[in-house]
């Protein structure tokens, strides 16, 4: 393989990875009732808010699991509420909770989802090895023309994903607490979930909702 090769190729390695690196799911904002005193909620329904089945099981199996793993009981909607638009009656809603005998709601809802593209324009990669060193005279411009490296232009897609996540006391349908969290430029959804569900276990933790 040519010098300028494998400098081009280290490149592509090291682009891939800055991407790689750049993903990610973060929480942006919180917030708790400070003068919630009922004690801690020990059984959640979990509702996945979506206007997609898939991401909707996906988001309240990872969730359940992620409470289970804790020491927390806790149901997904769709084992009672296969579709989410048969409940947009409140007395609906309401039975349903109160059928799982759930002392807390989680609603996780999406709030924005962004994607942009930039075009990134074609350009030349020469080697530094190739470029330093060289003898003076017209061979250093030769040489450096011949194994210069030519990079097209592509379009670079930003993926931006901002959920909302909401518990409720099922009791009083009070709110107690609530994040946003944003996700950049995502691997898969499953992993957008996954960190989710880490991110409103630790939190209600924290804030002393559950044990």
């Amino acid at each position: 393989m040519s010098i300028n090769r494998s400098f081009h190729v280290i490149l592509m390695v090291i682009t891939a990875l800055f991407l790689v690196a750049c993903s990610s799911t973060k929480m942006v904002t919180e917030w708790h009732e400070k003068d919630y005193q009922d004690g801690q909620l020990n059984r959640f329904l979990v509702i996945g808010a979506i206007n997609s089945d898939l991401y909707r099981r996906a988001y309240e199996d990872a969730m359940v699991e992620k409470f289970r793993e804790n020491g927390i009981e806790a149901v997904s909607s769709y084992t009672l509420m296969a579709a989410l638009e048969d409940y947009d009656d409140e007395e609906k809603l309401k039975k349903a909770v109160s059928k799982t005998r759930a002392d807390g709601v989680i609603v996780a809802r999406l709030i924005d989802f962004d994607e942009s593209e930039q075009y990134i324009p074609p350009s030349y990669d020469v080697s530094p090895s190739l470029a330093m060193g060289m003898g003076r005279g017209y061979y250093n411009s030769y040489h450096m023309g011949v194994h210069a490296s030519y990079r097209p232009g592509y379009t670079q897609t930003t993926t931006k994903i901002r959920i909302g996540s909401e518990a409720f006391s099922a009791d009083d349908e009070k709110l107690i607490w609530a994040v946003e969290t944003e996700s950049f430029n995502p691997n898969t959804y499953q992993s957008v979930i996954n960190k989710l569900a880490e991110i409103t276990m630790s939190s209600l933790r924290k804030n002393g909702f559950v044990k």
